[in-house]
């Protein structure tokens, strides 16, 4: 019993960035997850595997070799899907 936990993806934070940015994220129940990054026109950039557990995750996206501009980033786990997107500043 108890409060259930939904899936849900929340905003990067800071957003927009510049150096790095972190997505938070909740799970229902512990799950393999994979998190996306992808431009407007949809081409991959990024794809980070992780073992979520139950309750809040977060990831640190650093910016790498990402393009400046508006990306996309889309987490899926089980047959949970979510996406959102952020602004990477020069």
């Amino acid at each position: 019993p108890g409060r259930e936990t939904l899936f849900a993806l929340y905003q990067n934070q800071p957003n927009p960035f510049d150096g790095e940015t972190m997505i938070g994220f909740n799970l229902p129940e512990a799950a393999q997850a994979t998190l996306t990054i992808t431009d407007v026109d949809g081409k991959l950039l990024r794809i980070v595997r992780l073992d979520g557990v139950q309750g809040y995750n977060a990831v640190v996206i650093s910016r790498n070799d990402l393009p400046a501009g508006v990306l996309r980033y889309t987490l899926q786990a089980g047959e949970h899907i979510a996406t959102r997107q952020m602004i990477l500043v020069e």
